[in-house]
């Protein structure tokens, strides 16, 4: 990954179009990040679950349940469900039961293998490619091959599939079924107009796409709303039926569905809850979006940069977790840029260089790791303090705990080498492994990825207003 960039200045508009067109430029060169300085912020991921190269320790078995084996610059990346996880890298994908227990596989042959995850079902896409297939834990559903390039794609918890292709000036969006039938097909042609990212809601029936408008001399973001089965969108033209037209000079990009029904939409100024054509709810932004998460369908994790140009906003490092009211339920802060961020079941992982911290959704810190070595990905399993960590050559399966507890009797001289306990750990566990510090016992949250509701964290009425002023 690059380094972090100095903090931006607000843009002009004919800067802004420039900046835009090598967008542009990027998105045709396949690449899934945005990754660039624009209008009043910055925002480093829309469409999947960011991925960066990290540090991790692997010189002392401290901690260690499970080593997995990988071949040196395969570019893997992992699934888990549970104890089972799922290993993909260009060659191919393999589902384990456990370690040393391989259930199924299929190979394949990708130059840029993408992996995104919604529930049991996984799609593997090349991008910049032509190879899209989708997976669900008993194996291959379907695949796709394309005549043009994949830009981006997407799935919703029932396994149907949104996707962009660009095939040469003009640019597709295609849904399908979870059994591989395509459902629904739009082509883009409109020059100066881009999609960016593509979603489709959990009921099946509608799809939402945003866009890039650069035709006028500012630049303007849109997203458009449109039905996929014939007979909703028979009384529609061209199937769509709803329209947010009114983000002049604010370039928007990646889209999500909530589970309350709910498009979450976010750009360089804002955070959007949409409804149709009806904002619901805004988040104000006054920080640059280092990372942002929609993985948990629950919430929206956010983690702040720097502030924006004459905004004092929050301290860079702050993580910020937002209900599907555009309400800030939790924050953490992280005290250093945030460089990795993954969002689970029962919280979040933040990196921080070569410190990983396992963190609640209440914002609790629940442990810390030390890292020594290259990483890709740092992924809790069926229990938030057991932690699959990607490396380069080799993954391994931690027990936080054990190494907490094991790194703190050998050297307390680094303070980024101490962690606090999971509150959630068994009486058994506290017994064989003392901690110095305690999470003060918390109630168990579930913020399942899809259709169960969570519980409201305690401390913030459901009424309140938030500290950024979100109203519904």
């Amino acid at each position: 990954m690059d380094a972090k960039e100095p903090r931006k200045q607000r843009l002009s508009g004919k800067t802004k179009v420039l900046l835009v067109a090598l967008l542009i430029v990027c998105i045709g060169a396949g690449l899934i990040y945005i990754d660039t300085a624009y209008g009043t912020g910055r925002v480093k991921q829309f469409f999947v679950r960011f991925r960066t190269s990290e540090q991790t320790n692997q010189s002392e078995n401290s901690g260690m349940l499970a080593t997995i084996a990988l071949d040196a610059g395969s570019a893997a990346s992992f699934a888990v469900y549970d104890q089972a996880f799922l290993l993909c890298t260009k060659d191919g994908i393999k589902y384990y039961n456990s370690v040393n227990d391989q259930r199924w596989n299929d190979t394949f042959n990708m130059t840029a293998p993408t992996l995104i995850q919604e529930g049991p079902f996984v799609a593997v896409g090349d991008l910049n490619g032509k190879n899209l297939r989708v997976y669900d834990e008993n194996g291959l559903l379907y695949s796709i091959q394309t005549e043009g390039t994949l830009m981006q794609f997407a799935l919703n918890e029932n396994g149907y599939l949104s996707m962009i292709e660009k095939n040469g000036d003009r640019y597709e969006i295609r849904i399908y079924n979870a059994k591989g039938t395509l459902l629904k097909g739009r082509i883009e042609e409109t020059t100066g107009v881009y999609p960016i990212s593509t979603d489709v809601s959990d009921d099946n029936r509608s799809f939402a796409v945003s866009y890039v408008d650069t035709t006028d001399v500012r630049l303007n973001g849109r997203v458009l709303f449109f039905y996929i089965n014939p007979g909703d969108s028979e009384s529609y033209t061209d199937s769509m039926y709803a329209s947010v037209d009114d983000y002049a000079d604010e370039l928007v990009g990646g889209i999500s569905y909530r589970s309350d029904g709910t498009l979450a939409v976010v750009s360089d100024k804002g955070i959007y809850g949409l409804q149709e054509s009806n904002t619901v709810w805004k988040y104000q932004l006054e920080n640059e979006i280092d990372f942002i998460s929609f993985q948990n369908k629950n919430s929206i994790v956010v983690a702040l940069g720097d502030s924006l140009a004459g905004m004092e906003g929050k301290e860079a490092g702050t993580v910020c977790w937002l209900n599907n009211s555009g309400r800030e339920t939790a924050s953490y802060l992280s005290n250093a840029d945030v460089t990795y961020l993954f969002v689970g079941e029962d919280g979040v992982v933040v990196g921080n260089d070569r410190v990983y911290t396992g963190v609640r959704h209440t914002g609790r810190e629940a442990w810390q790791y030390q890292a020594t070595q290259d990483i890709s990905d740092a992924i809790p399993m069926e229990s938030f303090h057991h932690v699959l960590v990607v490396g380069q050559d080799a993954a391994w399966i931690l027990d936080m705990n054990q190494y907490a507890a094991q790194s703190n009797s050998v050297s307390n001289s680094n303070p980024m080498e101490s962690s606090t306990r999971d509150p959630e750990q068994t009486a058994t566990e506290q017994t064989a492994t003392e901690q110095p510090q305690l999470e003060q016992k918390e109630e168990s949250l579930s913020e399942q990825t899809g259709a169960t509701e969570p519980e409201e964290p305690s401390g913030q009425e459901s009424g309140e207003e938030d500290a950024a002023g979100n109203t519904e």
